[in-house]
């Protein structure tokens, strides 16, 4: 959240608008749910509190996998990995980075894999268990609109179903990610009528995440216009 403010002054420079957000990485047993948190008030005690919890963890986490790569016989030093990290955020792919640039892999991708960092990898350590209900409570403390982000695409787990997503707003998620990168139309339209039959608010994006995101651009999937207008009218009526 450090660079909402400079992010929403070159939107006012450029014309644009800019709706401050999040995305937290949850899991119900093995299965991984990102929810997604829009309109935030990036200054909220509670989400400073959970995010700097998650950094915290994140720094932590990032030393194990240090250890237990040097321990393959794949040593690296913290700065090795802190120094791609352009952000305050630390993860696998900046481990990765570092991993190409000892020579250890070619590619980053190569570092996810059971050998190295893939989930249950050798290297591999869990991150903060955070739970869906509490990110979802976190977000409407901070004033946002809590979403189901990519709910076809679980990390361990199945594709959402309907009675998932119901559970999850009755614990008070708002919204779903029907337009997403790695939805075709057949699954778009799912998810698009279950929405409407839940009475949640429609989403969408690209899930671009910088070079971790090859043939991925911002803003190559998106909601309608006036999809958007109704997300923002709601966020405005409950702020």
């Amino acid at each position: 959240m450090t660079s909402v403010k400079e992010v929403e002054k070159l939107g006012r420079q450029k014309g644009l608008k800019v709706v401050p957000g999040i995305e937290i990485s949850t899991y119900r047993g093995e299965a991984e749910y990102h929810i997604l948190g829009y309109f935030v008030d990036p200054e909220n005690d509670a989400l400073l509190g959970l995010t700097e919890a998650i950094l915290d963890s994140r720094v932590e986490r990032t030393h194990k996998m240090i250890e237990k790569l040097s321990e393959l016989g794949y040593p690296l030093e913290f700065a090795d990995v802190k120094k791609y990290a352009t952000g305050v955020s630390l993860g696998r792919p900046h481990v990765a980075r570092a991993m190409v640039d000892k020579g250890y892999i070619e590619e980053i991708g190569d570092a996810f894999t059971e050998e190295f960092i893939a989930g249950g990898g050798k290297a591999y350590v869990e991150k903060k268990n955070v739970l869906p209900v509490e990110a979802i409570e976190v977000i409407l403390k901070a004033g946002g609109i809590p979403v189901i982000a990519h709910p076809y695409i679980i990390n361990h787990g199945e594709a959402l179903d309907k009675e998932e997503i119901a559970r999850l707003k009755n614990l008070g998620l708002k919204g779903v990610e029907v337009y997403q990168t790695k939805h075709n139309e057949k699954i778009t339209k799912k998810y698009k009528q279950i929405a409407e039959e839940l009475d949640l608010l429609i989403t969408g994006g690209s899930d671009y995440h910088g070079e971790n995101s090859p043939g991925i651009l911002p803003g190559d999937r998106g909601m309608t216009e006036a999809e958007f207008e109704k997300l923002e009218s709601y966020a405005h009526s409950v702020l």
